[in-house]
């Protein structure tokens, strides 16, 4: 995966996964280039579906002169497309760094604020609080754990077995990709020939 370069005008509207476009990451100084990470997208989608609530993006993609203009910091993940300042209603910024780190517990960036979270992918690990106003280093955001089997998880072991969903041969079933129309059409004709053999 890598990062991308998009255009807000041409690409705006263009869905990077099933909740996520390429509006929502432009430079809020509203300039048109706008940098996204395949990376980033993948994983904030699995922290969106894990809450199962609407994501604000709050800042994505920013350009150096925006940035230096809001005081990022001058290495900031944010202008390499690479981070995202990331709100759910009724999540706390804390209960979304928790679960972050389950995801990436050895690398990226997490950063808890009053009202947001921080996430990068950068190779590199980084965390820290910024609750207070000042941002101070801790060594991570542990208090996840997984309590067992999701329902999302048994879904996609059920519509596997059934033969319903069958991926690109190489083990990949697409679960982060839109689900176009013609790909829907074939999951539900699928699903009615299983239907019918039961």
């Amino acid at each position: 995966m890598g990062v991308k370069t998009y255009s807000r005008k041409a690409d705006g509207g263009k869905a990077l996964t099933a909740n996520l476009n390429v509006e929502e990451f432009a430079c809020s100084d509203g300039s048109d280039m706008i940098l996204i990470s395949q990376e980033l997208t993948a994983l904030l989608q699995k922290i969106r579906d894990h809450f199962g609530e609407p994501m604000e993006i709050c800042s994505g993609y920013r350009t150096p002169a925006y940035n230096e203009k809001i005081g990022g910091a001058e290495k900031s993940q944010h202008l390499l497309g690479m981070a995202a300042d990331i709100a759910i209603a009724g999540v706390s910024p804390l209960e979304i760094a928790q679960y972050a780190e389950f995801l990436q517990p050895a690398s990226g960036g997490i950063g808890v604020y009053q009202t947001f979270t921080h996430v990068d992918v950068r190779a590199g690990r980084a965390r820290w609080d910024n609750r207070s106003g000042t941002p101070k280093p801790v060594d991570g955001w542990s208090g996840y754990t997984e309590t067992g089997t999701s329902e999302a998880e048994l879904a996609v072991e059920w519509i596997t077995k059934a033969g319903i969903l069958k991926g690109n041969g190489a083990g990949d079933f697409l679960l982060d990709q839109p689900l176009t129309a013609r790909r829907f059409a074939v999951l539900l004709y699928r699903y009615d020939r299983q239907r019918k053999k039961e």
